[in-house]
């Protein structure tokens, strides 16, 4: 067992998640590393645009990408602005998206060094 710590995600529980298979892992890291700003700008499209439902649709896109790495303060963000969204207001969800923005590039930070350590060694 690894026990790599991480502020920011749970590695060993993530790598449990996917069977301890590594190549697996990689991938899901890669994918979300490219594709998790692009929800997020999709969110931040719709809080713009003021549609609460494609707020919510967003959110629980990106929350069920970030779901496989256990990253709890990133899905709780997510989670709040999907509620917002599915109650129809996004009016008071700018402080949420800023806290999701800036979870968000944590963990993508934390999953992109976790992918250099994994192709150094």
């Amino acid at each position: 067992m690894s026990m790599r710590r991480n502020p920011v995600f749970d590695y060993d529980e993530a790598l449990r998640r996917v069977d301890q298979d590594l190549e697996t892992f990689h991938t899901l890291m890669e994918l979300f590393v490219e594709h998790g700003p692009k929800e997020l700008a999709a969110i931040k499209a719709a809080m713009d645009a003021r549609d609460p439902a494609a707020v919510a649709r967003s959110a629980h896109r990106l929350k069920g990408s970030v779901m496989q790495f256990c990253a709890p303060t990133v899905v709780e963000a997510a989670m709040e602005l999907e509620k917002m969204g599915r109650a129809g207001d996004v009016s008071s969800g700018a402080p949420v998206y800023v806290e999701l923005e800036s979870r968000l590039f944590q963990l993508a930070a934390a999953l992109r060094d976790e992918l250099q350590k994994g192709f150094a060694a």
